[in-house]
């Protein structure tokens, strides 16, 4: 099922025959002018004329069996015939000149939807939207191919309306026998729906059921039928256990009844083997005594014993010697602290200082 404004797809591992079939509910006739207005809206055709689907149910509303969706029809038949008589008019009055008396055009088959209609109707789309255009169009004299519709006729070229004229397949009486056709059937719909209400509104009557058609068949159809979820044999891929530190270990899980059993082959196979990887892994982790540094400071030769620090983050040892004499500079006295202390050089890229040559 593919909801309104959804996409689907598919792939094929080779080649391959498929075959589809596409239909759509009653309800779907106002996503279907939702879906044509954005068709034209980026000059995208559309896979069948709305306007051919609208007109050809309205010649067949004997199978309209609810009221709210021959409501819906009723709306759309208004919405475009509106549309259409009021562009056409615009269009005459703007100079537009109508031919339709005078071109012999086949008349819009509504009995069904069939191939022949189909490639009829994509030699009449329109040139700046690709709307087909189903009831009338616009040309002129300047191309003998291009033809839009009432819309966008002012895209097609620059030729003054006097040049452009009107190919009509519907007229306007018919088109509005049509709406009036589906108005009276609507409201004998609406009329049946009140008798056998015995009171109930209408929006009561189409409220959804509790179960839904089919579901209690179902029940009792599948009713003697059990599922067995058990595995005869080993799985050919066996679920493996995760990683632990010190053994790595292959767990097979297997149903047994309501419990589960997980055998580990490390284990089953040599007992021995995990004790002896554990005790090299706690010789690996414990430091030996040669490691050790027992070295102190002090001259005593007596200290705490301490682990070895890292070069790159040991700090400088101090030995004890005598303290030096402390440095003058100028006839003043400075602190070791202080004659360590390095003036900083100028770098490369400065600009010299004033009096002072470049470097």
């Amino acid at each position: 099922v593919t909801f309104p404004r959804a996409f689907h797809g598919g792939f094929s591992y080779g080649p391959n025959v498929g075959e589809a079939v596409n239909f759509a509910t009653h309800d779907w006739i106002h996503h279907g002018a939702d879906a044509n207005e954005r068709y034209r809206s980026f000059a995208r055709p559309a896979v069948f004329s709305h306007d051919r689907l609208t007109f050809t149910m309205a010649n067949h509303l004997k199978e309209q069996k609810a009221y709210n969706t021959c409501r819906l029809l009723v709306a759309e038949l208004q919405r475009v015939i509106d549309e259409e008589m009021r562009l056409r008019n615009k269009l005459l009055e703007a100079g537009v000149r109508d031919l339709s008396g005078e071109i012999c055009l086949p008349a819009n088959r509504l009995d069904q939807l069939d191939e022949e209609s189909a490639d009829y109707d994509d030699k009449r789309l329109c040139h700046a939207c690709k709307h087909v255009c189903f009831f009338s169009c616009v040309a002129c004299e300047c191309s003998q191919s291009k033809v839009s519709c009432l819309r966008h006729s002012h895209y097609m070229c620059r030729c003054p309306p006097e040049r452009k004229y009107m190919m009509i397949w519907s007229q306007e009486d018919e088109m509005s026998k049509t709406l009036e056709a589906a108005k009276t059937f609507c409201e004998k719909l609406n009329i049946d729906l009140t008798k056998n209400a015995h009171g109930l509104s209408a929006p009561q009557v189409h409220e959804l059921l509790e179960i839904a058609p089919g579901v209690n068949e179902d029940l009792r159809r599948q009713k003697s039928k059990t599922l067995d979820l058990s595995s005869p044999s080993p799985p050919k891929y066996p679920l493996m256990a995760a990683n632990s530190s010190s053994v790595r270990t292959n767990a097979l899980i297997r149903p047994k009844g309501d419990a589960t059993t997980i055998t580990t082959q490390a284990a089953a196979t040599d007992p021995g083997a995990n004790e002896a990887k554990r005790q090299k892994l706690d010789e690996m982790a414990t430091p030996k005594l040669s490691d050790v540094d027992t070295s102190d400071g002090d001259s005593s030769g007596i200290g705490e014993t301490t682990m070895p620090i890292p070069a790159a983050t040991a700090p400088a040892t101090t030995t004890s010697t005598a303290p030096e004499a402390p440095k003058t500079v100028g006839g003043e006295e400075v602190s070791q602290a202080e004659s360590s202390i390095q003036p900083m050089k100028t770098p490369p890229f400065a600009a010299p200082v004033s009096g002072e040559p470049a470097q």
